[in-house]
């Protein structure tokens, strides 16, 4: 072999070796990588779904009222339940309940059942229902006695219940304490099953439900010192779903 083919050789050679220590090199360090990757990520989840409650006292009350008229004649029903209606109104609004607080909830004049059962007598009998929203939950008995005494005949059911911000507020400690629960829950599944906990994969928020407190309206007698109507606390829950991360021990 010539003086310059042997070099040629030995050159190749020595670039073959150089190449086959650099792919050797750089297979070992994607190896390591993918390990690291992979003890860096879980290998499990827990996934739990929790609810939180709360409660607080109401800082609103509903009133379902109700004027009501029956006669022969449709026209004299429609007017005296137009007549009771705006004097009822009128007595709430003068005690500073406003306007767009007293809605109607439903309206209807129609044959009086017992006329239909003696045909030779029609009457009609009519009702307007309004939904009353009070602020001063202290004041409703209050209000029940002044629509009362202004042309209501039916007192419905009272709900004490929650504003906006007060809702806003009880929603995020009912969350809280969701999230609280739901924690608690993953680690008890998680000890049970030889895992642990190392962190929150996905959250999300299911249904925040208020629960008024009702109380049936009860007016006064004659000689009684006047309507009371006890009011009780107002609950607010809510549910949440979460995954956690966890590792196995």
């Amino acid at each position: 072999m010539t003086r310059k083919r042997l070099v040629a050789t030995l050159l190749t050679a020595a670039l073959l070796v150089t190449a086959g220590c650099a792919g050797g090199i750089g297979s070992a360090d994607d190896a390591a990588n993918d390990d690291a990757a992979q003890q860096s990520q879980p290998d499990r989840t827990v996934s739990v779904s929790a609810s939180g409650e709360v409660t607080a006292d109401p800082d609103r009350a509903v009133l379902d009222v109700a004027v009501e008229a029956t006669d022969e004649d449709p026209e004299t029903v429609r007017q005296r339940l137009a007549d009771n209606a705006s004097r009822m109104r009128s007595a709430l609004e003068e005690m500073g309940i406003e306007s767009d607080r007293i809605t109607t909830q439903h309206y209807v004049i129609r044959q009086d059942r017992e006329s239909r059962e003696k045909p030779d007598v029609t009457s009609y009998r009519g009702t307007h229902a309004f939904e009353v929203e009070i602020d001063d939950v202290d004041a409703v008995g209050t209000v029940i006695e002044a629509a009362v005494n202004n042309g209501a005949t039916n007192i419905g059911s009272v709900r004490f219940t929650l504003s906006e911000d007060a809702r806003a507020d009880l929603r995020e400690d009912a969350l809280g304490e969701a999230v609280d629960n739901a924690r608690a829950d993953a680690e008890v599944l998680a000890s049970n099953t030889n895992l642990t906990v190392t962190g929150v994969s996905s959250v999300s928020t299911g249904r925040v439900d208020v629960r008024p407190y009702r109380a049936e309206a009860q007016t006064a007698g004659a000689g009684d010192a006047g309507t009371n109507i006890e009011s009780g606390p107002v609950s607010v829950t809510a549910q949440v779903q979460v995954t956690y991360n966890a590792t196995e021990n």
